[in-house]
């Protein structure tokens, strides 16, 4: 007998079997979707996968981008998330040498995942990772407190340009910088201070030699 599933078919009906990992060794990973942000906002499997064929974005401003089919389908909801990849600093997904999912896991909830946004980061940024003899404590403990991921107007995905993302933190001390100590703060800081940080302090990830982070 031929049974037509509904297109309202209950998540539950499909985690029965895509969660237990018996006999679906790849779909574990979907055991944690009851405490997942996309279960928590009312999404259901069926509203993402097809039943016999894959979902597929069909926005025009989707389809006819280089997105993998799991991209492309993330766009069709979260739109203000794809209009950041058009932003001049961007990860490259429109280009396809990325997906939503080399980064986010669908089907697990944020405290389900073992390891901060820090260490998914430093998977690919490697050069960046630490420990390190002296930390930045702001990229030690999340990447996102100065990066977006997704894309911004500025270089390196910085959230803010340069020297206000530094000086959001750090204070120009008055005897450093070209400047001399003066009792009543009254001295002008030239701009060349204020131009470039990284330009000195080249080691804002954290260093192994020098605690101002300068190498």
């Amino acid at each position: 007998m031929k049974v037509k599933p509904s297109k309202a078919i209950a998540s539950e009906t499909c985690l029965s079997c895509h969660a237990a990992g018996t006999g679906h060794a790849k779909d574990a990973n979907r055991m944690n979707f009851a405490f997942s942000e996309h279960n928590k906002a009312g999404v259901q499997c069926s509203d993402c996968h097809g039943i016999h064929n894959p979902k597929l974005g069909k926005q025009a401003n989707v389809a006819d981008l280089k997105l993998d089919k799991n991209a492309r389908l993330c766009a069709t909801c979260h739109q203000d998330v794809l209009a950041r990849f058009s932003m001049p600093s961007h990860h490259p997904l429109k280009e396809g040498a990325v997906s939503c999912t080399s980064c986010h896991q669908p089907h697990d909830g944020k405290q389900a995942a073992l390891g901060g946004k820090t260490e998914q980061c430093t998977k690919c940024h490697q050069a960046v990772r630490g420990p390190h003899v002296f930390e930045h404590p702001p990229a030690a403990e999340d990447c996102t407190n100065c990066h977006n991921p997704h894309g911004t107007p500025n270089r390196r995905l910085l959230e803010v340009a340069q020297p206000m993302m530094c000086l959001q933190c750090h204070s120009v001390a008055g005897n450093r910088h070209g400047q001399t100590a003066s009792t009543n703060n009254t001295q002008r800081i030239t701009g060349a201070v204020l131009r470039d940080c990284v330009s000195c302090h080249g080691a804002v990830h954290g260093s192994s030699i020098d605690q101002h982070l300068r190498h």
